[in-house]
């Protein structure tokens, strides 16, 4: 089925047995296939190379998020994500999924000091600090708003 995603394809299992190799939907009925397609691309689009495949009932509340959103006007959160460069982005990554600045420093192999700094220097960037459990959950939604936002790009900095 053409998307402005490309060409896509979808499969019906009526069986109920099949384990899928790919991004999925809700996996319902005609009458939910308007949303499950909905969702599948959702799903697709949150693919990459470590995670292969999203099956879109693993999203829970994320899918209303994801959703709701119009990548056309992005938010300025996910602005502010597209214009890091990649180590920058990396670092911040690495920042809200650690424990701690040493933890982090130590996953990055850079000294604590120095990821101190750049945790500073990203706080001032985002207008946020992602170290916090609000600026963590700021940077998830963020994130997984970015990759909703640039069609199937490399350089997903374009987003303005």
């Amino acid at each position: 089925m053409p998307t402005r995603y490309g060409l896509l394809k979808a499969t019906l299992d009526i069986s109920g047995k099949l384990s899928p190799p790919e991004p999925v939907g809700f996996g319902t009925w005609v009458r939910g296939a308007p949303e499950s397609w909905d969702a599948a691309i959702i799903a697709l689009r949150l693919t990459d190379a470590t995670t292969p495949a999203v099956d879109a009932a693993d999203l829970g509340a994320m899918l209303l998020l994801a959703q709701a959103y119009d990548p056309g006007v992005p938010h300025e959160d996910v602005r502010a994500l597209a214009g890091l460069d990649p180590r920058s982005a990396d670092v911040l990554r690495t920042l809200v999924e650690a424990d701690s600045i040493r933890s982090a420093a130590a996953e990055l192999g850079m000294h604590h000091s120095t990821v101190q700094a750049r945790h500073e220097s990203l706080t001032h960037t985002l207008g946020y600090d992602p170290g916090s459990n609000v600026g963590k959950r700021r940077y998830i939604a963020a994130a997984l708003l970015l990759r909703l936002t640039d069609p199937i790009t490399p350089g997903r900095s374009k987003v303005r």
